[in-house]
């Protein structure tokens, strides 16, 4: 990539990065429920499903809650 002279030279990872969309920071309470489940996952209370299984455990899930 040419430069312009006095320029610093062309970087297209920071060019990229210059582009790429800039995203809506979390509020304090997403920011709060995250570290929860974070933390849940952390201590072993939440139920890890793969993708794969995902239908699957919805349905135990359904079954469980009465629905």
């Amino acid at each position: 990539m040419p430069t312009r002279p006095g320029s610093l030279p062309s970087d297209p990872i920071l060019a990229a990065l210059d582009r790429a969309p800039r995203v809506q920071r979390l509020t304090p309470e997403q920011r709060a429920e995250l570290d929860q489940d974070l933390a849940d996952i952390a201590a072993g209370r939440a139920r890890l499903v793969a993708h794969e299984d995902l239908p699957r455990a919805l349905e135990e899930l359904a079954r469980e809650q009465g629905g």
